[in-house]
């Protein structure tokens, strides 16, 4: 997993979004149209402040179609950042460090009893046909893309 991280790393975000009908899931999508589905907890933060978590006010589609609440208003911040840096730890809980000092990081909290509801996180990488998912017993399985 820390080699496909590492691919990122100097890419700008092109789409960060949550809210809305998707609810709190993340979806971080790189200038390579790689990207990161996030159902787990996560918190977006700048410096010491933060800026939203995945537990913040979410309300369905506006009709304008873009999404609403706290979550759906502030998650794009990410967009234009460059992933500069990540950290992933033994359990898969993932931090990256973006400019200007954002980060995202990605708390695996879907344990071994959630059956009904598998997977933390993705990586899903187009370009090399290659999906990682981290699963609710904190492993990695890697499979197609397609």
């Amino acid at each position: 997993m820390k080699n496909k991280l590492k691919s990122l790393i100097t890419q700008t975000v092109v789409k960060s979004s949550a809210g809305g009908a998707a609810g709190s899931t993340l979806i971080v999508e790189f200038e390579d149209e790689s990207y990161l589905f996030v159902w787990c907890a996560w918190r977006i933060e700048q410096g010491k402040q933060v800026i939203v978590t995945s537990s913040d006010s979410m309300s369905p589609t506006d009709n304008d179609d873009k999404p609403s609440g706290l979550i759906g208003e502030k998650s794009p911040v990410l967009e234009g950042k460059k992933l500069l840096n990540f950290n992933l730890t033994p359990q898969f809980d993932l931090d990256l460090f973006f400019d200007n000092e954002y980060k995202l990081r990605i708390f695996c909290d879907i344990g071994h009893s959630r059956e009904d509801y598998n997977i933390n996180w993705e990586l899903n990488i187009p370009r090399e046909n290659i999906s990682v998912e981290i699963s609710n017993h904190f492993e990695e399985y890697e499979g197609e893309y397609e």
